[in-house]
């Protein structure tokens, strides 16, 4: 397989993700979360450097329908556009307190992340993409470390939940 080839979850793959029927093996919707929106073959296969079937396992997916090819770049690049445009939006539009510095930092970290492993048309990814102050931020992060946990894993969910609060300045 190209190491270049570009691979993203299809609709099928979302709904495995996001609905509670899970018919993949762990093993499988690791790898499915890992793809999210678009990544190469060669960045999944340094994601995990110790699978050995990886190659099989991709073949698997894309058989079965959960992953597809992409053709360019570009849409491989939306999810990371999408996450910036939403920090821009977010700091444009006046709130009852203040954006912080450390507010917007925190925010883009837990955006990136949640894009990474959940997507960008998750619940968690919407509520903290319409965080406008502290309050908000505070109240969202606890939703986002629980959709994190349940899709991907506690230990990722800790990682962009004390990131997140690290960002902030606390």
């Amino acid at each position: 397989m190209e190491m270049t080839m570009q691979l993203a979850r299809t609709a099928k793959g979302q709904e495995e993700i996001f609905n509670l029927g899970h018919t993949l093996r762990p093993r499988y919707r690791q790898l499915l979360f890992c793809i999210g929106d678009g990544i190469s073959f060669g960045e999944l296969c340094s994601k995990h450097p110790k699978c050995v079937e990886m190659e099989a396992m991709v073949n698997e997916l894309l058989q079965n329908g959960f992953i597809q090819t992409l053709r360019n770049m570009a849409t491989a690049h939306a999810a990371k556009a999408h996450v910036a445009e939403a920090v821009v939006a977010s700091t444009a539009t006046p709130a009852s307190a203040p954006a912080t510095d450390g507010l917007i930092q925190a925010q883009a970290y837990a955006l990136e992340f949640i894009a990474t492993l959940v997507g960008t048309k998750s619940p968690a990814y919407r509520t903290m993409s319409e965080v406008r102050d502290l309050a908000g931020f505070k109240a969202a992060l606890p939703m986002c470390r629980k959709v994190i946990a349940a899709v991907a894993s506690p230990r990722q969910a800790t990682e962009m939940e004390t990131g997140a609060t690290q960002r902030l300045g606390r």
